[in-house]
């Protein structure tokens, strides 16, 4: 598991790609730079919510890359 608790956080999301896709899909920017997915307040795009996912987007990337090479992703590892 990584360090930080923002890396660690999307390694987690990445466990439901369906998820992710949905929150790429939901926080995108209006035409004036603001993130679409927020009804109660406005936060500029992209918002932290669509960070977490591109970087969970991201790692998922990287763990199927992985599988494809026949490599262990990091997590199921034995330390």
């Amino acid at each position: 598991m990584a360090d930080d608790p923002f890396t660690a956080c999307a390694e987690q999301l990445a466990a439901t790609p369906k998820l992710v896709r949905q929150l790429l899909e939901d926080h995108t920017p209006t035409s004036d730079g603001w993130c679409r997915a927020h009804d109660g307040h406005a936060e500029r795009h992209p918002c932290s919510i669509r960070r977490l996912a591109e970087l969970a987007h991201t790692h998922l990337a990287a763990l199927e890359r992985a599988r494809g090479r026949g490599v262990a992703p990091r997590a199921a590892v034995a330390r």
